[in-house]
C-alpha cells in the first residue's frame, strides 16, 4: 500500500500547479507545521503572506482546525455512552491522527491536498 498513491486521491492538481517550486521548498516547514499544532494555522501567512502555498494550506489548516474542534465536542458528547463511547473516542482519534499526519505529508511534499467535502468551504486568505 503505497501513501502516495492514497493521498493522490486528494491532490487537488489545478492548484498544486500554481505552487512555485522555489516557494514551496522555501515554505514546507511553515506549511507542515500548523498540521500538527493546529492553533498556529496562520503561520504560513506570516511566513509569506504572498505565497499561493501558504495561502492554500493556512485555508486547509483553519478549515481543519474547525473540524477538529467539531468533532472534539462530538466526542465528548459521545464519551458519555459507556463502552461504546470510549471505543469511539478511540477510533476518532486514531482517524484524526491518520489525516493529520497525511495532511503534513502531503504539505512536505508540496501537494495541494484538499479535505474531502469541506476543503473548499473555508477561503479566507
Amino acid at each position: 500500500m503505497d501513501i502516495d498513491k492514497i493521498l493522490d486521491n486528494f491532490n487537488d492538481e489545478k492548484t498544486a500547479c500554481m505552487f512555485n517550486y522555489n516557494d514551496v521548498q522555501q515554505n514546507k516547514i511553515a506549511a507542515v507545521v500548523p498540521y500538527f499544532i493546529p492553533f498556529l494555522f496562520f503561520l504560513p501567512l506570516i511566513m509569506d503572506r504572498n505565497s499561493d502555498f501558504c495561502k492554500f494550506h493556512a485555508n486547509q489548516q483553519l478549515t481543519w482546525l474547525a473540524v477538529t474542534v467539531i468533532i472534539e465536542i462530538l466526542q465528548k458528547i459521545i464519551g458519555l455512552v459507556p463502552v461504546i463511547g470510549w471505543l469511539a473516542n478511540i477510533l476518532i482519534s486514531i482517524a484524526v491522527l491518520l489525516v493529520s499526519v497525511g495532511l503534513m505529508y502531503g504539505a512536505a511534499k508540496g501537494k495541494a491536498l484538499r479535505l474531502p467535502f469541506i476543503g473548499e468551504l473555508i477561503k479566507i486568505f
